[in-house]
Order: C-alpha cells, then structure tokens, then sequence
C-alpha cells in the first residue's frame, strides 16, 4: 500500500486555484497570462494529482468517485484551456470556452480539497511486516484470513518463524503445503475462546 502524499494533494490544489486566478485573468480585463504559463501550471497540475491521488484507498469506497472525478476534471480542464489558447479559436469561442475552463479548474480545487480532508481522516496503514518480502509468508498470511481477526497476525508470525528455522528447502516445502491444506481444519479449531492452534 502507497501511502498517502497529502503534500501533493494540497499542492494540486494550489495549482488548480492558481490556474483559476490565470483564467480569469483571460477572461477579465486584466494582462492575460502567457500560453506558457498556463501550459506549465497544467503539467504541474498533473503531476501533482499523479502523486496526490496515486495512493491506494481502496478500502475507502467514498473517495473511489472523487478520485477518478478529479482525474477527470484535470483532463477537461486541459482540453479547454488547450483549445482556447490556440490560434484557431475565435474570439466568442475562446471566451466560452475559458469559462469552461474555470468552472472545471473551481471544481478540480474543491473535490481535491475534499479528497485531500478525507485522507487526512483515514487510519494510517499499517506498516508493512517482515513476511511480506516472502512468497511463503504472503501465501500463510493469506491463508489465515480464514482465522478470526484477533488470531491472524499472531500465526502468521508464528508459522513464519517455524518456516524461518527449517534448514531444508525440502522440509520447508512441506512445512508449508502441509500447513495450508489444513487451515481449514485449523480454522475450525480456532474458536473465539482459544488463541492457540
């Protein structure tokens, strides 16, 4: 699991709200900014998000939407401000579509703000634990969550530390196999009551 990068996310929100300040500037009576400006802040908008919102919250279903709403947006929000700094855009289309643009950019600063708040809310993920570097010790630790919870980290230590001592790579196969055909057995036997196996 990648943990979360709220720096990023409050600097994409930062750009956002300056590409909106630019873009309004467009539309106003005020000196617009250079094409090469607004083409520099949407690369940083992208990279940002890309780190802001490349971290896994999947066990959060509620950011699931906004995420990819915001990937979205930043994708829209480039197309328009794209098209409207090109030389073939008329005057009353450029104008349009500039306001596009903004309404995209103030909506890109909200849902990352939300996004960025929501983070900040969620439980930091646990660290990762020494047998996850192991192909055994990932295949026990996915055979016990057929455990109660309370037990399943105790036995995933536990067996990964019988599997560290075995010297054989022939033992240690069977060690293992034998232990993962009777997990339902064990499973069976670990009843709420007992914390041994």
């Amino acid at each position: 699991m990648t943990a979360p990068r709220p720096g990023a996310c409050k600097r994409a929100e930062a750009i956002a709200r300056g590409l909106a300040r630019d873009l309004e500037q467009l539309l106003g009576e005020g000196p617009p900014p250079p094409a090469g400006s607004l083409r520099s802040a949407l690369g940083g908008l992208d990279s940002a998000l890309g780190a802001g919102l490349g971290y896994d919250l999947a066990a959060d279903a509620e950011v699931a939407y906004p995420r990819g709403h915001a990937r979205n947006l930043a994708l829209v929000l480039r197309r328009s401000v794209e098209a409207s700094i090109s030389p073939d855009t008329d005057v009353a289309q450029r104008a349009v579509l500039l306001a596009q643009a903004l309404c995209f950019a103030e909506e890109l600063v909200e849902t990352v703000g939300w996004i960025r708040q929501r983070a900040s809310e969620l439980p930091t993920a646990r660290r990762a634990q020494p047998w996850t570097t192991s192909w055994g010790g990932r295949l026990i630790a996915l055979s016990a969550r057929v455990l109660p919870p309370e037990l399943r980290h105790e036995f995933v230590e536990d067996q990964c530390g019988n599997l560290a001592s075995v010297e054989s790579r022939r033992e240690w196969l069977g060690y293992l196999l034998g232990l993962l055909t009777r997990m339902p057995r064990i499973a069976a036997a670990a009843s709420p009551g007992r914390s041994r196996w």
